[in-house]
């Protein structure tokens, strides 16, 4: 089981790409995270949904978290997510990420097959990777992606099991988190991934964040999250307003690439998203940039 207190905020690493054989780059990928944790926050996630895991063979995944545990110190989270359509192979993906230093790993439910994606079949699913991983597994709610909601009875009978160790709720839908929060314990924590109600998750109890938006704004996030875990909460939620839109009208917009548009705007690398995405074009870039100018993290011009 892991010994560090899971929580605080961490952020969900893009994968970075050779713009010449499109082939995973190590250079910008480990540029990206030293500039991510120097920014205070407390760990990160590979392969997630900002990272375009979908589109990532096992091999790379496994090499992203190698590099990356080069730049994570150990009393750091670092996080894989491992989820995939078949259990055999989420096993497998689990076992990968331990091999290459993970601490934990991050497992969205199955969703091809969605109409037999019924309770029965989703515990069984997450308890046979839950028994056979090497090392934590947190479970991954994200409806936009998915097109399924993890319940919370599932949650809460999971969270009993001794190799769970927490979630991650990117809906951000309030009424349904406090019902994952009723499942919250010393051994079990709830994170939330949804940029947008931050602040106001906190407060309702989740003890931290994995979110995109601190991959383009992390300096502001941060602030935000101190002050929320901090337990000021009127302070958070005014801090939390200007960085609504850098969710709503970037990350939830235009998904990885519009994150990948934000991050070079702000000096970070990030380059064209993997076929078949496609990086933004004039009129979204443009719409990338002036959120960020909106929410001053870009000089005027």
């Amino acid at each position: 089981m892991a010994t560090k207190t899971l929580g605080g905020l961490m952020a969900p690493a893009v994968s970075t790409f050779d713009s010449a054989t499109g082939a995973i780059a190590r250079e910008p990928f480990q540029r990206n995270l030293r500039a991510h944790l120097g920014m205070g926050l407390d760990g990160i996630l590979v392969a997630g949904s900002s990272g375009e895991a979908s589109l990532l063979d096992c091999a790379e995944r496994r090499q992203l978290t190698e590099w990356a545990r080069e730049v994570v110190p150990a009393h750091q989270w670092l996080l894989t997510g491992t989820g995939s359509e078949s259990t055999r192979l989420t096993i497998s993906r689990c076992k990968d990420a331990a091999a290459a230093g993970a601490d934990a790993a991050l497992v969205i439910a199955p969703h091809y097959f969605l109409k037999r994606m019924t309770e029965a079949a989703l515990l069984a699913h997450f308890r046979a990777v839950a028994d056979a991983s090497p090392i934590p597994v947190l479970l991954y709610n994200m409806p936009a992606y998915a097109h399924l909601v993890l319940s919370p009875d599932l949650v809460h009978t999971m969270a009993q099991h001794e190799n769970v160790i927490g979630m991650k709720d990117s809906a951000g839908n309030l009424p349904v988190l406090a019902q994952y929060l009723e499942a919250q314990s010393d051994a079990f924590t709830v994170l939330t991934g949804n940029g947008s109600s931050a602040a106001a998750a906190i407060h309702q109890g989740a003890r931290g964040a994995i979110l995109a938006i601190a991959l383009y704004a992390g300096l502001p996030v941060r602030v935000m999250m101190d002050a929320a875990l901090g337990g000021r909460d009127v302070e958070a939620a005014q801090l939390q307003m200007p960085l609504v839109p850098l969710a709503t009208e970037i990350a939830a917009a235009f998904g990885p690439a519009g994150i990948k548009a934000a991050m070079e705007l702000v000096g970070l690398d990030g380059g064209a998203p993997r076929a078949p995405l496609l990086a933004c074009d004039a009129a979204e870039r443009a719409k990338v940039e002036a959120a960020l100018h909106a929410a001053g993290l870009l000089p005027v011009s």
